[in-house]
């Protein structure tokens, strides 16, 4: 028989958003991006929603969205 190979599944960090749940908050993306606004949906995989939203750049606001969604894969920090 052949040796099956168990691989240890990956430890998913739980990350409690409720409680920044309609707050504003700023979203660093893996890429250096920035994004300001009320977080109003998120999942298990930490995608997230934010509505009214920034983009931010060093000289400030760069462009306005109504609504984004960032993938959770790509969020490196979330912060009030």
């Amino acid at each position: 028989m052949a040796e099956e190979s168990r691989a240890e599944p990956e430890k998913e960090t739980q990350v409690d958003l409720e409680k920044f749940l309609n707050v504003t908050v700023v979203v660093s993306a893996k890429d250096g991006r920035k994004f300001r606004g009320k977080l109003t949906q998120y999942d298990g995989h930490m995608n997230l929603v934010l509505e009214e939203a920034e983009e931010l750049s060093s000289e400030g606001p760069a462009a306005k969205h109504k609504l984004i969604l960032i993938k959770g894969g790509n969020v490196s920090a979330i912060s009030v």
